[in-house]
């Protein structure tokens, strides 16, 4: 079989003769003008072209005049083509250097078969630099019934409860906060001392917090600051309170894990009392706590706790921001209940209405007590709020189980939508 196959050109030329066969019969029986000649072939500027290339012609006084026989040896090269003989070297070389000719590969002649004749289901880039789709009666029409699901694409992202919080943490940003970080491991004079907690409240017993297990304790870096706090303690120091009446030293020495990021904000009070502006001030971290594990607990969470300093501040206004807040979870409704903690007066716990669960308490929230701000060297007036975000979470992400949110079902976070 060839590995040739005829132009258009040269299948024209097997057809009709080659140009300079067909000049040659308008001179046979003399010379003839130019213009005659133009008039009469077709063609005429290859024809004259490779008619003086042959010897075939000579042109003088605007007429041609024949100068010997032609011969014509590419017509028999074309009937081999077109029988599908093989040719050789030269013989490819005069019909590809004249065009009349191109090589052809397997591939292709494959792909020529496949098409020639039938319907064309999904082109290709072979097809058209070849031109093998004109050959083709026409394409396939298009299949608008889907017999089939497209198979599904899966992207890397976030996990949605990240997308979450990096989310509130950005919205809170916008509100003017500055977003401030504690450690796990703290001190009892940071997560209890400081915010007035008595030593013998029951937050710290094995119930609620978690005690770690140490050859050191915690060490003292503001004496000042010590001193205050366990005066307030022990009789109020200035703030008017009678305190507690008592307070240990080796107590609030001691190291437990974080049990509260209100924590982090007694640290940012006190590292912030020579600056005297007003200011907002929230942390969202992992807080860790002994609890049954159950569809509203879970022994560490995050939890969003935040506070405002600034003069003229009211209740009115934490309620402004919690409810504020709580639409960022996509809390729409969310009720206040009075409530009782060591270190705000008057003190609320916040509740957010979680499908399939009802009314589930989602944070607390108050006015920070003398007993905390004057030691901190704070004189204005701070509104403090924790949230749980984890339970907030559950509205964004439509679950009724708060360990849903932590899930590693691959499939899930797959059908999982992207949080906005």
């Amino acid at each position: 079989m060839s590995d040739y196959r005829l132009t258009e050109e040269g299948r024209k030329y097997l057809a009709i003769g080659l140009p300079e066969m067909r000049l040659a019969k308008i001179f046979s029986e003399g010379p003839v003008s130019f213009q005659d000649a133009q008039k009469n072939v077709e063609g005429f500027g290859i024809a004259i072209q490779w008619a003086k290339a042959k010897g075939m012609v000579e042109v003088r006084e605007g007429k041609i005049f024949p100068a010997g026989a032609g011969k014509f040896p590419e017509m028999e090269i074309l009937r081999k083509v077109a029988d599908g003989r093989p040719l050789s070297d030269d013989e490819a070389r005069v019909l590809v250097e004249r065009k009349l000719a191109e090589k052809v590969s397997h591939e292709v002649e494959a792909l020529e078969k496949r098409v020639r004749g039938g319907y064309i289901v999904q082109i290709t880039p072979e097809m058209i630099k070849t031109g093998v789709w004109k050959q083709a009666k026409g394409f396939a029409p298009y299949d608008k019934s889907i017999r089939q699901q497209p198979r599904a694409m899966f992207q890397g992202k976030l996990h949605p409860y990240r997308q979450l919080i990096n989310s509130l943490r950005d919205k809170m940003v916008g509100m003017g906060f500055e977003e401030a970080r504690g450690p796990y491991v703290e001190s009892e004079f940071w997560n209890f001392d400081a915010l007035f907690m008595p030593q013998d409240h029951p937050g710290r017993g094995t119930h609620d917090a978690l005690s770690v297990k140490s050859d050191s304790d915690s060490k003292i870096l503001d004496q000042g600051l010590w001193d205050r706090v366990k005066a307030t303690h022990e009789f109020g120091w200035t703030t008017g309170s009678r305190g507690w009446g008592k307070w240990r030293a080796e107590v609030a020495r001691k190291l437990v894990m974080k049990s509260q990021n209100t924590a982090v904000s007694a640290r940012e009070m006190a590292s912030r009392r020579s600056e005297g502006a007003p200011y907002k001030v929230f942390a969202i971290d992992r807080v860790f706590r002994h609890d049954v594990v159950d569809a509203k607990h879970l022994t560490d969470f995050d939890q969003c706790e935040g506070i405002i300093v600034g003069e003229n501040l009211n209740f009115r206004h934490l309620l402004g921001y919690l409810r504020e807040i709580g639409k960022m979870f996509g809390a729409e409704d969310v009720r206040f209940k009075p409530s009782y903690f060591p270190f705000t007066e008057p003190s609320l716990e916040i509740y957010a209405n979680i499908p399939g669960l009802g009314w589930v308490e989602s944070g607390g929230a108050g006015i920070m007590r003398p007993e905390v701000t004057a030691p901190l060297g704070v004189e204005l007036p701070v509104l403090a709020f924790g949230m749980g975000v984890g339970r907030l979470a559950m509205i964004r992400m439509g679950s009724s189980d708060i360990r849903d949110i932590y899930s590693e079902n691959v499939q899930w976070l797959r059908d999982k939508s992207m949080v906005e």
